[in-house]
């Protein structure tokens, strides 16, 4: 494109799993404006605040322009040309295989990614340097929803679409703020609401925006979303209202479940979960009502000990009233990233493979040998570390080297007092990413520049299996290049060249599409660039059907699930409590989220100056009776300590959440204050199944900072030291030499800094 050169490209949204449709104006090699993409199936146009601004963070100050390196941790890291910089990173870990076994490293990798990048980084990792240690931060959101469709479905994914929205009579939404994190959808959804009368029944701990627009809301305990569930079920199972033919002819399981119901009567439901009994009631009773059912659900019920049993447990409401693979009625899991879906269908978690497989089954091991042209008995049948255990390994000296790609896990890790340990204990730590510094670029040996989603050509598939071109539609700053060629690079100067040498993005796309799976449905085989460029694509999609299939499983009018006996699985989930409860030390639940116009970590939406006005800064939310009894006000500063460490946060004093419970986003960390970074609190501990982190409940203590503060600090050196808690940019735990205090005094404030004792 020259440089005199305008005009419309049609490319995807790089936020959540929502996957819209986009046209970016390109004037100029820069683009000028985005707008929504009309002719998409995802959004018909429509965009969020995210969306419309997407563009801004491309030419961002910060952008990761060239490679950096480093020799040694006592240096500083100092730019190099980008091929340098490629040549030691295959070097450096060779040198660890060679001395330590292709277990000494890990790959950590991205759902905002291509789908081109995820295959190779997973081709490379298990295909080649032979370790299935690459995890992804999808382990973070969606691992549980994937398990929980594997068990009770045969495989991972909604088996509907978005066009259900349009046909449905009732949506359950539960551990979803699907107003704020999918307002797109949340909007179609409205609209269905408005034409036809559809009932809208919200679960959450919190009255959110998406509460507000409930016919029903259920605040609930925050963590017993499985004892509801298993509660309506009963109200149906009692009242004869499950669907006996489609049980006896399409499921397995049954029996056992239903002896299971009989624990979960109303009157116990409700003791459980803090709701009233009539109102578990009228849930059963608009589910009932409706002839078309659909359940969304995305991080409240994922992020959980028990998250995969509680996608179990909506699984079985469907199946046992039958309200399952048809227009309207379903399952279906929101995703919180643009290519978390495609990435899970591609491999790029640790006991997975390409094509909806799994490296314990030796036929699914065989099948990718044969696709990657690698000897018999290459892959490993052991499943790699996860995200957890892998930075555990990390920390303990195991695993020697880490390969971070489009991910911030310094920031977005549970326990994150354990990640930074990790990476300064780490050999070796390269880090690719767009922008520099992040909360973890700072700790890479090695930087290499990838680019963004406008900058190179690849695809992203959204939670509806929709697949949608991203176009190159401008040139990325400096060195930087594709995610996909810097994996290949990389594999080539390790040895690797005839097996990664792709002459552009498409022949990636080619050779996954030759991973189609016919026992999961999984199938590609319809789709390539050429047709992708025209309209998004939708899978499954075989070569000779002209178009993919809004829903899975269905054949004909028959019905045949991808598990051992075709058949959809019940299982019995009895309600267990989240890992860590309040005790007299920890007395409040701490809960998170993200907000509606914030993304995750910030590296994007951080820089648009638009959000930033719409969602300023980091808070937390407690309800106007703790407000009392903690003897704080709007805007006071409190400290939240866990078992782990500690944040600091102004108060927004509010009776949408609970008395005992407070609430924190996700998205403030190190840039932009010392002490904002929830994920300084939250547990590590993790769904035994789909080994998912429980972000969702902590045990914390509040303590006003203010209070804290002796009566020796003056009324200007209490100022400074709670403007430097609020405002301060990051500088580790320690104030400004500058600043007025006494050694006394600053020996208080380490121990105010201090991370919590275990």
């Amino acid at each position: 494109m020259s440089e005199t050169t305008a005009q419309n490209v049609r490319s995807v949204c790089p936020y959540c799993g929502v996957g819209c449709g986009i046209v970016m104006q390109v004037e100029n090699g820069r683009v000028a404006k985005v707008t929504g993409d009309k002719n998409h199936p995802a959004n018909f146009g429509r965009l969020c605040s995210k969306g419309f601004t997407c563009a801004e963070p491309l030419t961002a100050p910060d952008r990761l322009a060239s490679a950096f390196a480093r020799n040694s941790r006592a240096e500083k890291i100092q730019p190099v040309p980008l091929d340098e910089a490629l040549a030691q990173t295959a070097a450096r870990l060779q040198k660890i295989i060679s001395e330590h076994g292709p277990d000494a490293v890990a790959l950590y990798v991205s759902g905002q990614l291509s789908m081109e990048s995820q295959y190779l980084a997973g081709k490379l990792a298990k295909g080649f340097l032979r370790t299935n240690n690459i995890d992804s931060n999808s382990r973070l959101c969606m691992a549980s929803a994937a398990s929980g469709y594997k068990l009770s479905l045969g495989a991972d994914g909604p088996p509907g679409s978005y066009q259900d929205i349009d046909r449905l009579d009732c949506a359950l939404i539960i551990g979803s703020n699907m107003a704020e994190c999918h307002p797109i959808l949340f909007l179609r959804l409205l609209d269905r609401k408005k034409s036809s009368g559809a009932k809208i029944i919200v679960v959450d701990p919190r009255r959110t925006p998406t509460a507000d627009k409930a016919d029903l809301f259920l605040q609930i305990k925050p963590g017993t979303d499985l004892a509801l569930l298993n509660g309506i079920l009963h109200l149906f199972e009692k009242a004869g209202r499950v669907d006996e033919k489609f049980i006896s002819q399409h499921t397995e399981g049954w029996t056992e479940l239903r002896a299971m119901l009989k624990d979960f009567p109303p009157e116990r439901v409700a003791h459980l979960t803090g709701l009233r009994e009539e109102d578990i009631c009228l849930a059963a009773q608009l589910i009932g009502e409706s002839q078309e059912f659909t359940t969304f659900w995305t991080m409240g019920l994922n992020q959980s000990t028990h998250g995969t049993w509680q996608t179990n447990a909506i699984c079985n409401l469907h199946l046992a009233i039958g309200k399952i693979c048809r227009p309207g009625s379903g399952p279906f899991s929101l995703t919180g990233q643009p290519n978390a879906m495609g990435g899970r269908e591609v491999g790029y978690l640790s006991h997975t493979l390409p094509g909806q497989r799994a490296v314990v089954n030796a036929a699914d091991r065989a099948a990718v040998e044969k696709i990657w042209n690698v000897p018999a008995g290459t892959i490993s049948p052991t499943p790699g570390l996860d995200a957890v255990a892998m930075f555990k390994k990390i920390e303990a000296g195991e695993v020697k080297a880490i390969w971070i790609i489009g991910t911030n896990p310094v920031a977005s890790m549970p326990n994150r007092a354990r990640i930074i340990a990790a990476l300064q204990i780490a050999e070796l730590v390269v880090v690719q990413d767009a922008f520099h510094p992040t909360e973890t670029t700072r700790y890479a040996d090695i930087l290499l520049p990838g680019a963004l989603w406008a900058e190179a050509e690849g695809t992203m598939v959204n939670s509806e299996r929709n697949v949608t071109f991203m176009p190159r539609a401008v040139a990325p700053p400096g060195e930087a290049r594709a995610d996909w060629q810097i994996i290949t690079q990389v594999a080539q100067r390790m040895g690797f060249k005839n097996n990664f040498n792709y002459a552009d993005a498409s022949e990636v796309f080619d050779e996954i599409r030759q991973t189609w799976n016919p026992k999961s449905g999984y199938d590609l085989r319809g789709m390539d660039f050429s047709k992708l460029r025209e309209a998004p694509c939708q899978w499954p999609f075989a070569p000779d059907a002209g178009q993919g299939k809004a829903i899975r499983y269905l054949t004909d009018d028959s019905l045949e699930f991808p598990t051992e006996s075709g058949r959809a699985i019940f299982f019995a989930r009895p309600f267990l409590p989240p890992a860590e409860q309040p005790d007299a030390d920890f007395p409040f639940i701490l809960t998170n989220g993200r907000l509606e116009h914030q993304w995750h970590t910030l590296t994007k939406t951080g820089k648009v100056a638009s959000l930033n006005k719409l969602n300023p800064g980091a808070f937390l939310q407690i309800h106007p009776a703790d407000a009392g009894q903690l003897g704080v006000h709007q805007g006071a500063l409190v400290k939240v300590t866990s078992r782990r460490g500690f944040a600091i946060y102004p108060v927004a004093v509010t009776p949408r959440v609970r008395p005992g419970e407070c609430f924190a986003p996700i998205h403030w960390n190190d840039l932009f204050g010392e002490n904002l970074c929830v994920n300084a609190t939250t547990t590590e501990v993790v769904d035994e199944i789909s080994l998912q982190p429980e972000f969702k409940f902590s045990a914390v203590a509040l303590c006003k900072v203010a209070d804290a503060v002796p009566e020796d600090f003056s009324a200007e050196q209490k100022n400074h030291l709670l403007r430097h808690l609020a405002q301060a940019p990051a500088r580790g735990q320690r104030v400004p030499e500058t600043a007025p205090f006494t050694p006394a005094q600053r020996e208080f404030i380490a121990r105010l800094l201090a991370p919590a004792k275990t």
